[in-house]
């Protein structure tokens, strides 16, 4: 653990111990003390992310009488993406939206099912609460090896849509195929059964690339490109129908085995109703996001119904045998 998280997870600790002792006044609704919850956020505070943690914050202090109140430090002040397990899973923090991909070492098996579902953010949200809390042999492999690495997940938020986009006009997917010579994405295979010829790169480099002719196409979150202004670079844009959905509403496991029944239940009833918030928010942002684009004087086409069916057997295949071959290596086929 580096120092600074260590020196955090103290003073997480010796806070919890003060607000155990009855170092603060007044009491919850169920007699017990008040709770302040440490919660390490990477979403700017005007992010959509950002946006539906204060709205679990400020829900979950209405329900509970202002007894449970969420301190939230948002644009990763406190920890980054791939810092933020370790954090939770110490105690230095409390609770984090997770967002799993950074950590398929500790959480390969939560980190082998698909990012994606399709249609709407809705069905992204139900195919993740299915696996985490429903199906009865994912959900206990998946809250087994949380529970291993001291941590809960209570809900899970939406995450947005995705889309493909070029510099070049395109109808569909096979002319965009067609009419491009490098695709700028990190999964060259997933791309390449599709028939472009793919440049690796990082989302964070799309923009330059695209403005240096390094790529003249490329497919990725939405969200990000809308707000690396790629619109400016690529004028032609197509949502792929695939939405992304696992930020899990996160909690340190020990932390949680403190609190009462009743504090439990208000955190969680808190975390329900924000999952069922977050799919609403990311569906108006999504139309948003398609007039800001018009708006920008972009061509926005609309994926083929048959297009899609091949695109989303590539999507799920890819990550079914990468997942295999993962889980083959580790000991976790079954």
């Amino acid at each position: 653990m580096k120092k600074g998280m260590a020196l955090i997870a103290v003073l997480a600790l010796i806070a919890s111990a003060v607000f155990a002792s009855g170092g603060q006044e007044g009491s919850s609704a169920d007699g017990g003390k008040p709770v302040t919850i440490l919660f390490s956020s990477t979403f700017a505070e005007t992010e959509t992310g950002g946006m539906l943690i204060k709205h679990f914050a400020d829900h979950l202090g209405e329900i509970s009488d202002g007894k449970i109140r969420v301190n939230v430090k948002y644009g990763g002040t406190l920890y980054g993406n791939d810092d933020q397990l370790e954090a939770v899973s110490s105690g230095a923090v409390q609770m984090i939206a997770l967002g799993h991909n950074p950590h398929f070492a500790t959480l390969p098996v939560l980190c082998s099912v698909p990012d994606f579902a399709p249609n709407s953010s809705e069905n992204a949200l139900g195919y993740f609460k299915n696996l985490l809390f429903e199906d009865a042999d994912s959900s206990a492999a998946i809250n087994a090896e949380a529970a291993k690495n001291n941590i809960k997940y209570l809900n899970v938020i939406a995450g947005g849509a995705n889309a493909f986009c070029a510099n070049f006009p395109f109808t569909n997917l096979a002319s965009m195929v067609k009419g491009s010579s490098s695709f700028g994405n990190m999964e060259a295979k997933k791309f390449e059964s599709l028939g472009f010829r793919v440049t690796q790169m990082f989302p964070w480099d799309m923009y330059d690339s695209f403005d240096r002719g390094i790529v003249d196409a490329t497919q990725m979150a939405f969200a990000p490109m809308i707000s690396m202004s790629v619109y400016e670079v690529a004028d032609y844009w197509m949502l792929d129908n695939t939405y992304t959905a696992g930020n899990f509403l996160t909690v340190n496991l020990d932390w949680w085995n403190t609190l009462t029944a009743a504090q439990q239940k208000l955190i969680q009833t808190a975390a329900d109703e924000v999952m069922s918030y977050s799919a609403g928010i990311y569906e108006s942002d999504i139309a948003d996001q398609v007039q800001l684009l018009k708006d920008k004087g972009c061509t926005v086409v609309e994926m083929s119904d048959a297009e899609f069916t091949k695109w989303w057997n590539t999507v799920f295949m890819s990550k079914v045998e990468s997942s295999l071959m993962t889980a083959k290596e580790r000991g976790l086929e079954d």
